[in-house]
């Protein structure tokens, strides 16, 4: 097995200054360590899966919230951001389909994929809502 993966940690830049979403987002960190950890403590299938189900049904979740506020708020760049949360949606099941019953290969690449879209997606597409949801005295 290869060296075990660094965990996410949270820093302040990712923070798009609303209490409730920072903490959503902070749980998603927590679900992608616990994948992390449980592919190298090398834990059953049954496990990984369980923290897979609950990472989709969590960011699903997730985007309800953003979105809910987006339609409340009724920002500007609403379509575009649920857009990129569509797409996120169809790579995933993508990469589902693509493993099937590998579940620990695509834990691997689901971790990947989440890595680099989460932290992306916090630094650039969810930065771009902060000033409508602050106008809107929303904290």
């Amino acid at each position: 097995m290869e060296e075990k993966r660094k965990k996410l940690e949270w820093e302040e830049s990712y923070s798009v200054q609303v209490k409730e979403i920072d903490d959503q987002h902070k749980k998603l960190f927590a679900t992608i360590n616990e994948l992390i950890d449980s592919i190298y403590e090398q834990t059953t299938k049954e496990h990984l899966n369980g923290i897979i189900d609950s990472l989709i049904i969590y960011k699903r979740f997730h985007f309800a919230t953003e979105e809910r506020y987006f339609k409340e708020f009724n920002y500007s760049g609403a379509q575009d951001h649920i857009n990129k949360h569509n797409m996120f949606n169809e790579k995933l099941d993508a990469i589902q389909k693509e493993f099937g019953a590998d579940t620990v290969t695509f834990a691997f690449k689901l971790v990947d994929f989440l890595e680099d879209w989460l932290i992306q997606h916090l630094m650039t597409v969810d930065q771009q809502y902060v000033p409508c949801f602050k106008e809107h005295g929303l904290k």
